[in-house]
């Protein structure tokens, strides 16, 4: 799979690289070194261009103060607990498996395959006699299987640790991320450290300190809105404000403790050009908080399917007409071959109608989502899309993220 179908699957498969540029340009040496074995070029493209087009200077700033702030603030909370595994989900192009091998950590990057193709040798190149401390390995949180098998050489207690993953999930992909993380932990034991519920207005309040107001809106707007066609902060641990997301965590079967992010601000080098900065910011992150998920032992272990089947694809195509079908689940990692499927065929010309029997299908992600949306677009009229014999909980899936309106016939099962 090339760089731009990634992009197209998962658009925040970009945001990702961006993250290490700004980290690099914030002066983290363990971001700089890993920053220059890459090929930045390819990458993300021409280095003068801006990061989201159209945007202030000030604006960028902002995201670069932000990332660095949330960067070294999870880096001190993961330094807070006992456990020496650290599972980062999803790692993206952190430099944080050199800068924890360093210091003693086992620590294991999980993200999407090309991801890890691209990460792992440079940094185990750059790791030295910590190399051992240091893997990397591909995963879809939302398919428990690939973080078991991801996990099977490490032993003890785990500090998993994600930033900002939750809000770009669906309900359905944010209940089967939960309930993966709580089964992980249940048998090994640790914690979960997210930023994602209290610290979700980092980057508002980043803007607000350095007197960005005016160009809040529309960063706001693209921020909400660059999943693709897929709006971002729109599950239950944002739509029901801090009360509701943890009361959604709580029935999921996690105790919950919250630490102010003033006991872990950083000393931030993208602001020593910034006179009173430390101070604004100090007062914009007041009301920011670290959560803290450890599994609720008096409710015993809940009971989560974690068996799924390999997804297979069988094709048929000619005359204009394209035939899958598609069994076990289509997620970040199987998604790609769905759209090579599709790609093959439309190379050929004048696709014009796509059947695809979803009998044996078990579940669809988001990632699985922006293909069909793909394929719907490439199609004159959405009425040439049609889908058979879905089962009620893709079914469930499609209806709440308004897909049955986009695809032109559906049967169930």
């Amino acid at each position: 799979m090339d760089n731009d179908q990634l992009a197209r699957i998962n658009p925040l498969y970009l945001r990702e690289q961006e993250y290490l540029k700004h980290l690099a340009d914030a002066g983290v040496e363990s971001a700089a070194k890993l920053y220059s074995s890459l090929n930045y070029d390819e990458l993300i493209g021409d280095p003068s261009s801006e990061t989201i087009p159209g945007q202030p200077a000030l604006t960028q700033k902002c995201l670069r103060i932000a990332d660095e702030a949330r960067y070294l603030m999870t880096n001190e909370m993961i330094r807070g607990y006992e456990a020496t595994n650290v599972i980062e989900i999803p790692c993206g192009y952190t430099p944080r498996g050199l800068l924890l091998s360093n210091e003693g950590y086992k620590y294991v990057g999980l993200d999407y395959p090309i991801v890890i193709s691209d990460l792992a040798p440079a940094v185990r190149a750059m790791c030295d006699k910590y190399s051992h401390r240091v893997s990397y390995e591909a995963m879809d949180a939302t398919n428990f299987g690939s973080i078991a098998h991801a996990l099977e050489n490490v032993t003890g207690e785990l500090t998993i640790v994600s930033e900002l993953l939750l809000s770009y999930l669906t309900e359905f992909e944010l209940t089967s991320v939960c309930d993966n993380i709580y089964k992980i932990l249940s048998q090994r034991g640790g914690c979960w450290i997210t930023m994602d519920v209290g610290c979700r207005d980092l980057y508002k309040n980043t803007m607000l300190a350095a007197g960005d107001k005016d160009n809040l809106t529309s960063f706001e707007e693209h921020i909400k809105n660059s999943g693709a066609g897929m709006v971002l902060f729109e599950n239950s641990l944002y739509t029901n404000g801090s009360d509701g997301a943890e009361q959604f965590l709580k029935f999921r079967g996690f105790d919950i403790e919250k630490i102010n992010v003033s006991e872990v601000f950083p000393e931030l080098s993208s602001i020593k050009d910034m006179p009173g900065m430390e101070a604004k910011l100090k007062d914009a992150y007041e009301d920011m908080e670290y959560w803290t998920l450890t599994v609720n032992k008096r409710r015993g272990n809940r009971i989560i399917n974690t068996n799924a089947k390999a997804c297979t694809i069988d094709k048929r195509n000619g005359n204009g007409f394209l035939y899958l079908s598609i069994s076990g689940r289509i997620d970040t990692i199987t998604a790609p071959d769905l759209l090579s499927a599709f790609e093959e065929s439309a190379a050929e010309g004048n696709l014009e109608k796509i059947t695809i029997d979803c009998k044996n299908l078990e579940y669809i992600s988001s990632a699985g989502l922006r293909v069909i949306l793909i394929m719907i677009k490439h199609l004159k009229n959405k009425s040439g899309m049609t889908l058979r014999n879905v089962s009620p909980a893709v079914m469930d899936i499609l209806n709440t993220t308004g897909f049955t309106d986009l695809i032109g016939n559906i049967t169930g099962a």
